[in-house]
């Protein structure tokens, strides 16, 4: 008795080598490519509408006040006893009496009073108040 000969079957095998290596090459690429985070987490700030604000550089420095009461100088948080010392180091530095502060909508009006106080005895003649721009509402006055 003969059989008749055992046919191979024609399945396509995929050979996935390659293929994870190019999905491995496109894993590097992203990682070493992408931007990442700073290390330091970014400010929360609700800053103040305000309709006749307008945009402006910024001065060397930014101070911002935070709605919990945190200080940050040029987003580098700074304790309220060594900011008059920093001020006057950077004013030395930089030689630019302007200075921006960024203060948050629910933040303690006194607190601001405060450290425009500060600011003004570190010897900086020109504070800004930061605020965001608003649309101008109809029948307004400017």
């Amino acid at each position: 008795m003969q059989f008749a000969p055992q046919r191979r079957s024609s399945r396509t095998i995929i050979n996935v080598t390659s293929l994870i290596d190019v999905m491995f090459l496109m894993l590097i690429f992203v990682m070493v490519t992408s931007t990442f985070k700073e290390q330091q987490p970014s400010i929360q700030l609700d800053l103040p509408g305000s309709t006749s604000a307008r945009a402006a550089d910024e001065g060397p420095s930014v101070i911002t006040l935070t709605e919990q009461g945190a200080l940050y100088l040029d987003r580098a948080p700074i304790a309220e006893s060594e900011l008059v010392a920093a001020l006057r180091a950077r004013l030395a530095e930089s030689g630019d009496d302007r200075i921006v502060l960024r203060a948050d909508t629910n933040s303690q009006h006194g607190r601001v009073v405060h450290l425009i106080d500060l600011i003004k005895d570190s010897g900086y003649a020109r504070v800004s108040l930061s605020a965001r721009v608003e649309a101008a509402v109809p029948g307004s006055a400017p």
